[in-house]
């Protein structure tokens, strides 16, 4: 049916062409087959490569700071939303990142102030964060394979201004931090929490004070840095821990930033690291992520970098005007910016794991109990900085309903089928663009394609292997949230991929 509509419109555009000659308005007439032949499918070509360009970590995002509220939702919901996060009939994500709270101390938001376990050294609290600790259980009973823990602030008692925020890492204490963080891993993991990484300084960049503070955060200078490292290897190693769970750092919450001070801490413990996490809340251009893993890479070559937090902006599909704002935009224009950015650190950069920012959050901006459309309308007072939202005043009026924005099912398509061990081959040739990629396993290829335009496209694709079957295809648009449609269409190495205007979609296959 879709190429009987391109052949109707070559034969509409035929015939307006014959009528259009020697009319007096003839301009006017040759004006209108103009718009309609811009409005017309594109048909592009291009090329699936044999050799694959990355194996996959896979996809995630953060617990912080939801687990607070949504601890207290009945446990129905509580089942419900795990279901969505972990199960792969939702989202499917095979990274959670746990946010091991420093007790929010000086901080005025209780949802961004987590229980620490920490009492005196050597003595902890087990039972404290029992919010955080089953949406942590949660995603582990749902069988995600990769567990990271990370910190916005340690205990205040180890800061530099007693509270967990607002102050910084107190010099000559990483041992003792270090001791602390692999007390916490090592429990957890002795309770069938199989933690693999531990991030022990969020964004050390900032301290997120004055105080009274909205969230926790420690600041960590760039010459401090190693020493964290190394008190948190060593701790790890005395348990026997050490090449068992990766150290990750520095989560930088810019890339420009991030590199200008790898040379002031990294070459001491460059061994010890187990991959360079960033965070792109520089929203970087092409060419500016472009310079940062080429020139880590360069000087760092055994380690991998990994984006590991972003959120919060708005923008066009195509991705200009977008930079870190308020507002709440759950539409489709706003999750293909997002895809875009996600497309751009796997396709551009080449990078294994990509975890976005807080996964629910109730900054919707509106009251979704008086207004029907708050949950799917854009409103100036929200934020971008969820993929599932709730009612912030779910307490005192009892709506424990969760709002999945157009995000959550872009973020599907990648959580769904970029799985750990997977692998990615480059889309070549003239039709190809940076915001589609071929994903393969020994059993399946998975093709997803996004396209940011106001025209149809469709992509004639070919394949490096003959045998292959269509399988299923699944489309979110203004209209669709990650609805089957029809396979693609081909033989032999040549298949042919519809891609709507302002979608995401994927295409499977299955090696025959």
């Amino acid at each position: 049916m879709f190429f009987q509509g391109i052949y109707e419109a070559y034969q509409e555009s035929q015939a307006l062409v014959e009528s259009c000659i020697g009319m007096p308005h003839s301009m006017s007439c040759f004006a209108t087959l103009a718009a309609s032949v811009l409005l017309a499918p594109q048909i592009l070509a291009a090329s699936v490569s044999a050799v694959p360009a990355q194996t996959f970590l896979g996809i995630g995002g953060s617990g912080a700071w939801w687990p607070y509220d949504l601890y207290n939702f009945p446990e129905p919901a509580r089942q419900n939303l795990s279901a969505l996060l972990f199960s792969q009939d939702g989202l499917g994500l095979s990274n959670y990142r746990w946010n091991i709270g420093g007790g929010g101390v000086n901080v005025s938001n209780p949802v961004r102030a987590p229980e620490t376990f920490y009492v005196s050294p050597g003595v902890y609290d087990w039972s404290a964060d029992a919010q955080g600790i089953y949406f942590l259980k949660q995603s582990a009973a749902h069988g995600v394979p990769s567990l990271t823990a990370f910190v916005n602030s340690a205990p205040a008692s180890m800061t530099s201004g007693g509270a967990s925020c607002n102050g910084s890492f107190v010099n000559g204490t990483g041992l003792e931090y270090g001791t602390y963080l692999a007390d916490v891993i090592a429990h957890w993991r002795d309770e069938g929490l199989l933690i693999k990484y531990i991030s022990p300084m969020n964004e050390p960049d900032n301290n997120f004070g004055p105080s009274p503070c909205g969230q926790e955060g420690m600041e960590v200078d760039a010459n401090q840095r190693a020493e964290v490292v190394n008190g948190l290897y060593a701790a790890l190693d005395a348990k026997g821990l050490a090449s068992t769970v990766g150290i990750l750092a520095d989560e930088s919450s810019s890339l420009s930033r991030a590199s200008s001070e790898y040379s002031t801490w990294l070459p001491e413990v460059i061994d010890k690291v187990a991959a360079l996490v960033h965070h792109t809340y520089d929203f970087p251009s092409d060419a500016s992520y472009l310079s940062y893993v080429n020139s880590t890479k360069s000087l760092y070559p055994s380690k991998d970098t990994w984006m590991s937090e972003i959120c919060c902006s708005l923008g066009e599909a195509n991705g200009t005007g977008r930079g870190w704002s308020g507002g709440y935009d759950p539409t489709i224009t706003n999750a293909l910016m997002f895809s875009g950015m996600v497309f751009q650190s796997f396709v551009l950069a080449g990078e294994p794991r990509y975890d976005f920012w807080t996964l629910v959050s109730n900054g919707i901006g509106c009251a979704p109990l008086d207004d029907p459309t708050c949950a799917t309308s854009a409103n100036p007072d929200g934020w971008n900085d969820g993929l599932i939202f709730y009612d912030s005043d779910y307490a005192t009026n009892g709506n424990y309903e969760l709002y999945l924005t157009k995000h959550f099912f872009t973020y599907k398509h990648f959580a769904n089928f970029v799985k750990p061990g997977s692998q990615r081959h480059a889309i070549t040739g003239p039709g190809a663009t940076q915001t589609m990629m071929a994903v393969s396993t020994p059993e399946t290829y998975a093709v997803i394609a996004m396209n940011p335009n106001t025209t149809d496209t469709t992509l004639t694709l070919t394949f490096p292997v003959t045998k292959l079957r269509a399988s299923s295809a699944v489309r979110t648009s203004a209209e669709e949230d990650f609805v089957g449609i029809e396979p693609a269409v081909g033989s032999g190495v040549s298949w042919t991929l519809e891609l709507k205007a302002m979608s995401l979609t994927t295409y499977l296959f299955e090696r025959r």
